[in-house]
């Protein structure tokens, strides 16, 4: 098959052998569980991805989650969900990484209905949002009692349809493979794994994300699978790979208490939420149950303690029966399969582990500190939990910070196949354009800043985030406070090329306060629009992508007058290629051409006798005839302009190989992706430059650090 892994060393045939099996592939997932998946499903289409699994295919913890996910209802209820978060957490949570998570919940969410997954809606259709402990409100979306089932089986179905993506049952990572890099850090280049039957298989890869889940397989009593037993954390640390809080292990307050060896079976947070409530042993209430769930866990913990008891009861009286028949369908079957009839008694329960918040230390997009090792869910520390997980963030986390992974992925796979843009060639062209919009923007000074700040004094400001793109354009930016005090410091909190959010601080600038202010918006108006077409871009190369292209999509010449060389810049930092950059640069023989010359043969046979051997001719083609014509002239390029999808196949056909094809023509984000299937070298579209926009984005947060002359230490900004 077109897409089946590449086989460096087919193992023998012969029966009983131990020979070693390699497998070759863009990314290695290490776990089946919902932010493995996830994570393989939101990688270009382009990529060959891998993903084994330890057991079977649904032995993984994720199958597990009962209670729902969590997301943020709308913005009224960021403040509080960040808050709930961080209160749960013992305010040890990485804040950036909690933001990140709950401003990102809602696509993620769409994603998953996209998707096909199911949640509980009303008569009306409406998402229904049940409350779980420690949240201030309801925003939790269920499937019945069966949340982390649907959704993983779900992500299944759709792994197992991409074309792009192989699954390895009963193969077990056993190993890192690594190698020294350019810069004499190791490297990971995949992994080495033992499959069933004790056949050692080594699967390189270009990026390895661990999934691997979390611990609970080396305690007694657990609600997860024994098959988790820390293995990503175990043999990243081997590898000297950097963890980070691994004694921050939750307890869930609630199992159904056994006698027998096995997995404990949990009950629902949500339960609670609905208004179960916890009794000890003279069918008291003890506690309030709606509390984090480290804090209801040590309430359960000292009653049985004082009671001298081996668990406490948990009544479902104050529930209606229509609520435990539907939303707690399974955990009604599953206490009657054990002689309780939930509807009728209290069921008792136990604290068990439930959930490991530390793990392999990760970044905001899941890097590890090995170069091209990525860690996601359980296994990873992204900071989000601190030392007590709020219910239901770990779905979305698990989500949020998979995509993350995948984006980031997306982005260093292309870029390795592109330019790289040098800002240093550059340097003299940046400096005149940005000294002539200064000049534009104060030819005799900033009266505003002058007539309110005539003495120089030391600020800072914060450049901030205002909707979610790729970042283009920073050097330029830095450059235009150089330029007017080379003494201004800005310090970049991201990369020209990185996936930036809403609400992210991408950098500070320091300085003199008159330089912050008079030279705001010329830095902000290159590093804006140079996102917008960045941003644009990424959208574009990743439909692309998505659909399965091989294709580069590159812009025209129909860029803004006298910013042609930072659209062109930026349309290779979004991942981008660039057509010719100016009417100098190659031949590219259009209709009026044509004419003008009488014929296509003529138009190419005049071009070829006048211009350099190292200068290449494409000509713009409308139709068949006309493709057959350059082909027999000797064209380099053929350009096959607005012609119908079935042209375009004939002329591809026709081609076979003998010259670059490149689509041009009407297109865009609508449509770009029903040309994935038509095997061309490029695509071109002038929107890219012409349509994109601009990214909003503002400089906020002055604050003045030299207050010598009684001035307020902060500042109102301008947008």
């Amino acid at each position: 098959m077109e897409n089946e892994p590449l086989l460096l060393q087919p193992p023998r045939s012969r029966k009983g052998s131990n020979d070693l099996k390699k497998l070759q592939c863009d990314v290695v997932v290490v776990g089946c569980g919902i932010s493995g998946l996830y994570a393989a499903l939101k990688l270009p289409r382009s990529c060959k991805v891998i993903v084994i699994a330890k057991g079977d295919i649904e032995t993984c913890d994720s199958m597990l989650a009962q209670g729902g996910i969590a997301v943020m209802r709308n913005e009224d209820d960021y403040e509080q969900y960040v808050e709930d978060t961080l209160k749960a957490g013992h305010y040890e949570n990485r804040r950036e990484s909690v933001e990140i998570m709950i401003r990102d919940s809602r696509s993620c969410i769409n994603d998953l209905i996209s998707y096909g997954v199911r949640f509980d809606r009303n008569p009306q259709g409406e998402l229904l949002y049940a409350r779980e402990g420690a949240h201030s409100r309801a925003r939790i979306l269920y499937h019945e009692d069966i949340t982390g089932r649907e959704i993983t089986e779900t992500l299944l179905l759709q792994a197992r349809a991409a074309h792009n993506v192989r699954m390895y049952e009963n193969t077990e990572m056993i190993d890192l493979l690594d190698e020294v890099g350019a810069d004499e850090k190791r490297v990971c280049t995949g992994v080495r794994c033992m499959q069933k039957g004790g056949k050692q298989l080594d699967i390189f890869s270009r990026f390895t994300i661990l999934a691997t889940g979390g611990i609970g397989g080396t305690y007694e009593r657990s609600t997860n699978y024994p098959i988790l037993t820390g293995d990503g954390c175990r043999i990243a640390a081997a590898h000297g790979v950097a963890l980070e809080n691994m004694d921050y292990v939750q307890i869930h307050p609630t199992t159904l208490y056994r006698t027998t060896p096995g997995r404990s079976f949990l009950i629902s947070e949500t339960a609670r939420g609905e208004g179960a409530v916890l009794l000890n042993s003279r069918y008291e209430r003890f506690t309030d149950e709606l509390q984090p769930r480290d804090v209801v866990t040590q309430a359960i913990l000292d009653e049985m303690e004082r009671e001298g008891s081996e668990h406490v009861w948990l009544s479902f009286e104050n529930v209606m029966n229509e609520i435990i028949r539907t939303h707690f369908k399974h955990i009604y079957e599953y206490c009657l399969t054990k002689g309780y009839d939930i509807t009728t008694e209290p069921i008792p329960v136990v604290p068990a582990q439930h959930y490991f918040m530390g793990g392999i230390h990760v970044d905001t997009n899941s890097e590890t500190t090995m170069p091209r090792l990525f860690a996601v869910g359980e296994t990873s520390c992204t900071g989000v939990h601190g030392r007590n997980r709020l219910a239901s963030n770990s779905l979305l986390e698990c989500l949020v910070f998979a995509r993350r992974a995948a984006e980031k992925i997306a982005l260093d796979h292309t870029r390795e196949q592109r330019p790289r843009v040098d800002p240093s060639s550059l340097s003299m062209v940046m400096e005149k354009h940005i000294r002539a919009s200064l000049e534009e923007d104060m030819p005799s000074g900033d009266l505003s800043t002058d007539s309110v700040i005539p003495d120089r004094r030391q600020a800072r400001v914060e450049l901030l985030c205002k909707q979610d793109g790729v970042i283009a354009g920073m050097a330029i930016f830095v450059k235009t406070f150089k330029l007017l005090d080379p003494a201004t410091t800005v310090t970049p909190l991201v990369r020209d090329g990185d996936r930036i959010r809403k609400g992210q601080m991408l950098a500070t600038i320091e300085g003199d306060v008159r330089t912050l202010l008079s030279g705001e918006r010329t830095a902000l108006n290159y590093l804006q629009h140079m996102s917008g077409v960045a941003s644009y871009t990424r959208k574009m190369v990743d439909i692309l992508h998505q659909a399965g292209s091989t294709a580069q999509l590159v812009d025209t010449r129909k860029t803004t007058p006298g910013m042609r060389i930072f659209d062109k810049m930026a349309m290779r930092i979004g991942g981008g290629g660039n057509h010719r950059q100016n009417l100098s640069d190659a031949i590219l023989l259009k209709d009026n051409h044509i004419d003008a010359a009488g014929s296509v043969f003529d138009a190419v046979r005049m071009a070829r006798t006048r211009c350099s051997f190292m200068t290449k001719i494409e000509v713009e083609c409308e139709d068949l005839g006309m493709v057959r014509e350059a082909v027999e002239a000797g064209a380099d390029v053929i350009m096959l302009d607005n012609m119908s999808h079935e042209q375009m196949q004939e002329a591809i056909d026709y081609v076979s190989g003998r010259a670059l094809l490149e689509i041009s023509g009407n297109v865009t984000e609508e449509n770009v992706a029903s040309f994935a299937d038509l095997k061309v070298d490029v695509i071109s579209c002038g929107a890219l430059t012409h349509s994109a926009g601009i990214l909003d984005l503002s400089m906020k947060n002055l604050q003045v650090l030299d207050t010598q002359a009684g001035v307020n230490s902060s500042l109102a900004n301008r947008g």
